[in-house]
Order: structure tokens, then sequence, then C-alpha cells
């Protein structure tokens, strides 16, 4: 005699909505970028080819930023870093140790304080690039 067996299996989805509030002290920390009045306008693609278009990577500081700090740092994918300024108005030409970087993705952070920001704190943008060749 044969028997049959039947398994059976439910699946149960649950759904949670959350609301976080905090009471932690006002300690010292980095502010995002986006809620400051001073906008920095980071390209996400350049092309170092010679055409003097778009031939430069640089972060650009909105007309109405009064800086004290600033860098920019270039890295590629494998956390080397392959460009560095401490000056809002030097870009990497997409050179690294005198050859033409690779064409690929590579990550940029910038660090920068505002003039007239009384807590002095650094605001950060970080993001990707792509180069073109």
């Amino acid at each position: 005699m044969k028997t049959k067996t039947t398994f059976f299996s439910f699946l149960l989805f649950l759904f949670f909505s959350t609301t976080a509030t905090s009471t932690a002290p006002d300690y010292p920390h980095t502010e995002n970028a986006n809620e400051c009045a001073c906008e920095i306008y980071v390209p996400n693609v350049f092309s170092p080819n010679g055409d003097t278009k778009n031939d430069v990577f640089k972060a650009i500081p909105g007309t109405s930023c009064s800086l004290t700090q600033f860098t920019l740092k270039v890295f590629d994918r494998f956390g080397a870093l392959v460009f560095e300024t401490a000056s809002a108005d030097e870009g990497w030409d997409g050179s690294y140790k005198g050859q033409g970087a690779p064409q690929a993705t590579y990550v940029y952070v910038v660090q920068y304080e505002l003039a007239d920001d009384s807590k002095k704190l650094p605001k950060i943008v970080s993001g990707s690039l792509a180069l073109i060749r």
C-alpha cells in the first residue's frame, strides 16, 4: 500500500513602520552639504582628451560661497589616491604618475568649511565620476 505525503509551505510577509526620535546630546558632527547655504557643483563625468571641453575635473563652489578650507581628493576603484588639491581653482587633468589615467569610474571626496559658519563644522560632498577617453 502506497501513501501520499503532501507538504504545504506558507510564506509570511511582515511590514514594519518605525519612527526614530533622537535624544542624543549635540556632539560635534559633520553636516550634510545639501543642507547648507553653499552649493558646490561637482560634475559626474569628464573627458581629458584635449578638445578643451570638459578636460579638467574640479568642484565648483557657488558664487555665494566663502570658504576657509577646501580639499578635493580623487580615488581609483582600488582606493588609491590619484589626485589631491587644497585649492578650489585647481582640478584634475586625468593623469596619474605622469601617465593618462585609464577610462574608468573614480570616487571623489570634497571637504570644505564655510567662512560664515560659527560652528566650523566640515561639510563633505562625495560621489563617483566617469573618466572618458
